[in-house]
């Protein structure tokens, strides 16, 4: 009898995918090899141990500044740091953006918590102050004798361990002039001290006025200062050949990265590291359509630049609140550490595991991306050459036209994976008598002889032959055996009717 006919077509996506991440290669922590006035962050903890050498080696005074304060090690060598009579002055954000920075980030709210609990721990034995806008972290010891300390791009938690960060030594003119930036910050713009575990007061008016230090190797951004912004535009402008800048935050509107995409309009090669974040796309967007290269790391949170006319590392993100609102500092980089963060920059784009597309091709990619609305969280795909997709059977209208039956829709549908192209495959099957079809009679008319031999004509109803059937309008007749087809085939045409199986 009339068999089931097997279907398959392949179509091509048309629909574009959209802006994502690339994965260029696999992710792995950042390299801590090597040695010297530059350090990168890793679970070996070289960074976070130069960090508590500087304040175990402090002899009258450490001033430390973190966004966030949640390492135990460093909280310990504070607590020496008292024990010794030394003393410490901590600059930290207040509790209430730390909250929300987290929260709005999707990063680990505990980390608040953390912080909380740590600074309960050096209530006594630490003067503390916050603001709102407090982000710089650094650590200086002793400005006003054997001055030295770090400036680092990490908050002092396990991000220490955790997170690609940089962290640069300072020499002793620019742990100084740091010290006189922590003084102004200090006094001018700190709103609350802690009077104690889980205690808040509002500062008071410093008993002399704070003066911003002379300019030098160290540049700030405080609520009255754009040093850094300004540094950071003039080595932008001033570069000729090359630029590199990483960055966790990025915003399209602010100035810098409208500066980065008019180099990179202009021919200067520019290439800039970040975090796969929803919060980056509308910049990494506007500058890879420039012309630049936009590459990132799941745990990038270092920032600086560095150029052919110089080089900066810094606590700020290339936006409003780094840049023109928070307190932030930048250490511009001697020729010899300028060198060594170019050395990085250049790992980094060789490493890095994601590079942006604002506009990705099928054809030109094939494995896992990052979607950019979505981050890392949620936005991890795949693009495949081909899925397989199996379709509902579809019964054909005529059992001898089944290959005139029309295709089904052919939408690749949507999923976890996404494809070049889509092979779809499905079954014609022949149809079969409707289960309440009628059987259709027909009109004859006869004629017949009454008892006086007279003819008379009546009607009456009988079978067509082949049977014709009827349903919801529709006429149908029945192949029953496979010799009966070519009259089947005829009857159907003369009938206007279906042929269909029992």
């Amino acid at each position: 009898m009339i068999e089931p006919i097997q279907k398959s077509k392949v179509v091509p996506a048309t629909e574009p995918l959209p802006s994502a991440w690339l994965r260029m290669r696999t992710t792995e922590p950042d390299n801590e090899a090597g040695s010297g006035a530059i350090l990168r962050t890793g679970p070996t903890g070289r960074l976070r141990s130069a960090l508590v050498r500087t304040i175990d080696e402090a002899q009258e005074v450490v001033l430390l500044a973190s966004f966030l304060l949640s390492d135990e090690q460093i909280a310990d060598a504070l607590l020496r740091a008292a024990s010794r009579k030394v003393r410490a002055y901590v600059l930290t954000a207040s509790e209430h953006r730390i909250a929300t920075f987290l929260r709005d980030d999707g990063d680990d709210v505990s980390l608040a918590d953390q912080h909380k609990k740590l600074l309960d721990r050096l209530a006594n034995d630490v003067v503390l102050r916050s603001a709102e806008h407090f982000h710089a972290k650094f650590v200086v010891a002793d400005p006003q004798g054997r001055a030295r300390g770090w400036l680092s791009t990490s908050n002092f938690t396990p991000a220490l361990l955790k997170s690609v960060e940089l962290g640069v030594e300072l020499d002793a003119a620019a742990a100084r002039t740091l010290a006189g930036w922590f003084a102004w910050a200090f006094w001018n713009e700190a709103e609350h001290e802690l009077a104690g575990k889980g205690r808040l007061a509002k500062t008071t008016e410093p008993p002399t006025a704070a003066q911003a230090p002379s300019p030098g190797s160290v540049v700030a951004t405080t609520m009255q200062h754009t040093l850094l912004r300004d540094r950071v535009l003039a080595l932008i402008d001033a570069a000729r050949s090359d630029i590199r800048v990483a960055s966790y935050g990025l915003s399209a509107g602010h100035p810098v990265v409208q500066a980065l995409a008019a180099k990179a309009r202009s021919g200067i090669p520019v290439t800039v590291f970040t975090r796969p974040r929803p919060a980056v796309k509308d910049a990494a967007t506007l500058l890879v359509k420039s012309g630049a290269r936009v590459l990132a790391h799941d745990k990038l949170h270092a920032k600086g630049i560095c150029t052919d006319a110089g080089a900066m590392i810094m606590t700020a993100n290339l936006e409003e609140r780094g840049l023109d609102t928070s307190f932030e500092t930048g250490l511009l980089l001697s020729p010899a550490y300028a060198s060594r963060l170019g050395g990085i920059f250049a790992e980094w784009e060789k490493d890095f595991p994601w590079e942006y597309s604002a506009a990705p091709d099928h054809a030109g990619h094939l494995g896992e991306i990052c979607l950019a609305d979505s981050g890392l969280r949620d936005g991890i795909r795949r693009v495949v050459k081909e899925i397989p997709v199996k379709l509902a059977p579809i019964t054909a209208r005529d059992a001898l036209r089944m290959e005139e039956t029309p295709e089904p829709d052919l939408q690749i549908p949507a999923g976890r994976d996404l494809a070049r192209q889509a092979r779809f495959e499905w079954e014609v099957r022949p149809p079969k008598l409707p289960k309440n079809a009628q059987e259709r009679l027909r009109e004859v008319t006869v004629e017949n002889k009454d008892n006086k031999g007279r003819t008379k004509k009546s009607v009456k109803l009988e079978p067509y032959d082949p049977p014709l059937y009827e349903y919801n309008g529709e006429a149908y007749v029945v192949l029953r055996r496979p010799e009966d087809e070519e009259e089947i085939a005829r009857v159907a045409a003369d009938r206007n009717a279906h042929v269909v199986l029992p």
